[in-house]
């Protein structure tokens, strides 16, 4: 598989095979913030975002983002709560099934509702359970952890999504202590393990958020 940025491999497992998604799992912006720490564009203090390098990429997402933070740090460059700015991206997870629709990874079907048009997204089922396969050997520790895998497995626990790959009791533990910080391994960098709580404590507060607005 070439190689995904961090939101377009969480949307791949976000997208079920009708073309819906995992609604309540949908925090694509914390895969965001995962890129940006791996890009070197973001650091973490504590569970809030301070970004370092607001140099454009030529990449419209990232850009946006990167925007975003600035604009809301201010002239005194103050950090940005993670859950903010998770809540801010709602709403982009068609973009990333965009890229993955060029990479032909999804399938892309013109909808219609009411006379609206919209885009049905549908993943690749090989490429999907590829991922989700890559997913089941970090959560067995059949791998060693690296930088980007320690960062999806972090928001994939919680996320919710977890719940949805059809992981073993003992895999998806696996994956509670990594998004806590637990046993990531000598591979995944001191500022990536920092993040890794970070975004995940983000994304589950925003995932609780949300169940509690649609409540």
């Amino acid at each position: 598989m070439t190689a995904l940025t961090l939101p377009e491999e969480f949307v791949l497992l976000l997208q079920k095979d009708n073309g819906s998604h995992y609604s309540t799992s949908d925090h694509t912006g914390a895969a965001e913030l995962g890129e940006l720490v791996l890009r070197h564009r973001v650091e973490f203090a504590g569970k809030k975002v301070q970004v370092v390098d607001a140099s454009p990429s030529g990449i419209g997402w990232l850009d946006e983002c990167v925007a975003f933070l600035t604009r809301k740090a201010g002239a005194a460059n103050k950090p940005v709560a993670a859950t903010s700015f998770i809540q801010h991206r709602r709403g982009v997870r068609k973009v990333h099934c965009a890229a993955l629709a060029e990479r032909g990874l999804m399938r892309c079907e013109q909808k219609s509702a009411l006379f609206i048009p919209y885009n049905k997204y549908f993943p690749n089922p090989a490429a999907r359970q590829a991922l989700i396969g890559e997913i089941r050997k970090v959560a067995r520790d059949e791998v060693e952890l690296d930088n980007r895998q320690a960062l999806l497995a972090a928001m994939v626990h919680a996320t919710g999504l977890v719940r949805s790959l059809g992981l073993e009791r003992a895999e998806r533990k696996r994956l509670r202590e990594i998004s806590k910080g637990e046993q990531l391994g000598k591979a995944v960098e001191a500022v990536v393990a920092a993040a890794t709580v970070a975004i995940a404590a983000g994304a589950a507060a925003a995932t609780t958020a949300a169940t509690t607005a649609g409540s």
